[in-house]
């Protein structure tokens, strides 16, 4: 039957007693205020319809804020929630309670006396803002967690933190608490004595990193997992931490890697187990990054590749691996290359350095016919091993060396150049050519490999209106090798 002008809601007035600003105002902080208020004046001008979602929209806040907020005015009876869904909240008179004998300023007394035991804890220590304890509270209330245990909580944050620390920072240990159903004193102090050493332990890292500051929750994270979950104790960690002292950024995540490669190798956990194997991982990467500067690698960290050294080890010598590097560096190889080369090796019976340093010195003899080889061929390149296996076998076969070269200008037109040099001797050698001059007349007849020019391929062998005697096709080999 009645209702308020629509222009009256905007320009009337909102009354708020000055006992709220007097006895209340100054013990909470600005969210609560504003959420009060607004209450206020939502109630003043009929609040149905208006639900919390939109409230959080009015006042650019979060719903999980509006609820805490309108909690923390119903402990100080101003407000009560009369209904759970949906949500009612009433806003009562604060003259009228007080006079009524209804409520008083700050009539909460569990609320008032766990203020008053924060208060004293800390004493001249810190000044605490009144929404500092209305969260500590609501650890109290909503976790359900006794308030010494959230007393001994605070205690704790200024030991390890000092007295200046985040409430708000603490609320996940609160809720671990929770979650690890700590209900008594002594269940927290024992708590809390382990979280004091994952501090005090994660603290002492970053120290030897000469980072002055507090540590980070997922900091503590990773101690707690090295002490409690991989078993290292604080001293070995410490110990580790001799290992970042080349790194330009040491980090807890750098300390984790060289912790967990230690994990992964399956030696002790304590301090001088720990200084062994750092020293043998040492020694071994030295080793490693001699190997790669043989490779002429020198950008790449030795310790990713320890355990493929190590596994090399197993079965070759150090001296080996070192020239097996030298061997495959002829043709730009990568670590990964010196295994086969090495297999290579032990297949051919060649077991130990003695035996691969005569191979490849007989093999050496081979090079200045093969350099010269090459540069007939139009091979900018340095010969390999099995280059050179391959000249020596050319030679077995009882072609001269001329004979070679002559296959290399045969081959210059090709792109794979030595199969191609390979297949004309071996033409040689099943039709019987011995001499060069034999090769020479032989040559017309041999196909040559067909070499693309633009987008079409043809046949340098083949003139107009001449044919080819039979013989290997080797384009057609190179085409089907190509998938063509």
């Amino acid at each position: 039957m009645f209702r308020l002008d629509e222009q009256a809601r905007i320009f009337g007035v909102t009354p708020l007693e000055n006992l709220f600003i007097t006895e209340y105002m100054p013990m909470a902080d600005g969210d609560k205020i504003k959420v009060y208020l607004y209450g206020l004046y939502r109630s003043c001008r009929g609040g149905d319809g208006f639900d919390l979602k939109a409230m959080a929209g009015e006042l650019n806040m979060e719903e999980g804020q509006i609820l805490a907020s309108l909690r923390y005015w119903e402990r100080r009876r101003l407000v009560e929630r009369t209904s759970d869904d949906p949500p009612v909240y009433v806003f009562h008179n604060i003259g009228q309670r007080v006079l009524t004998g209804q409520d008083e300023p700050a009539a909460d007394h569990a609320f008032v006396d766990f203020s008053e035991a924060v208060y004293a804890q800390f004493g001249e220590r810190r000044k605490l803002r009144p929404s500092d304890i209305a969260l500590a509270y609501e650890w109290v209330q909503d976790l359900g967690l006794p308030q010494e245990v959230v007393l001994m909580l605070l205690n704790h944050a200024a030991d390890t933190r000092g007295a200046h620390f985040s409430f708000r920072s603490m609320q996940p240990l609160a809720v671990m608490m929770k979650e690890q159903g700590i209900a008594t004193t002594e269940e927290a102090e024992q708590y809390l004595s382990h979280s004091k050493r994952t501090h005090q332990g994660a603290r002492a890292v970053l120290t030897q990193f000469n980072i002055r500051r507090l540590p980070t929750e997922p900091e503590m994270a990773l101690y707690c997992k090295w002490t409690e979950e991989w078993g290292f104790d604080d001293q070995a960690v410490l110990t580790a931490c001799s290992e970042t002292a080349s790194a330009s950024n040491p980090s807890f995540t750098y300390l984790n890697g060289i912790l967990e490669r230690l994990k992964n190798k399956g030696g002790g956990k304590g301090s001088l187990d720990v200084k062994k194997q750092l020293t043998q991982e040492e020694d071994e990467a030295a080793q490693v990054k001699q190997v790669l500067e043989t490779l002429g690698v020198f950008s790449i960290s030795a310790y990713p590749l320890l355990p493929a050294w190590r596994a090399l080890k197993e079965r070759f010598s150090p001296g080996m691996i070192l020239l097996a590097a030298k061997s495959v560096r002829a043709r730009s190889g990568a670590f990964e290359h010196i295994e086969p080369k090495l297999l290579s090796w032990e297949e051919m019976g060649l077991t130990d350095e003695a035996q691969v340093l005569a191979h490849l010195k007989e093999l050496k003899a081979y090079e200045p016919l093969l350099f010269k080889a090459f540069e007939r061929a139009g091979l900018d390149a340095r010969p390999g091993e099995q280059d050179l296996i391959r000249c020596k076998r050319w030679i077995s076969d009882g072609h001269s060396g001329e004979m070679i070269l002559e296959a290399a200008e045969q081959a210059r037109s090709s792109r794979q150049k030595m199969p191609y040099m390979e297949k004309v001797l071996d033409s040689w050698k099943k039709r019987g050519v011995r001499t060069l001059d034999e090769a020479k007349q032989t040559t017309d007849s041999f196909p040559r490999q067909a070499r693309k020019v633009g987008f079409q391929d043809y046949d340098q062998g083949r003139d107009a209106g001449q044919e080819i005697p039979a013989g290997p096709d080797l384009l057609k080999e190179a085409r089907e090798a190509r998938g063509q």
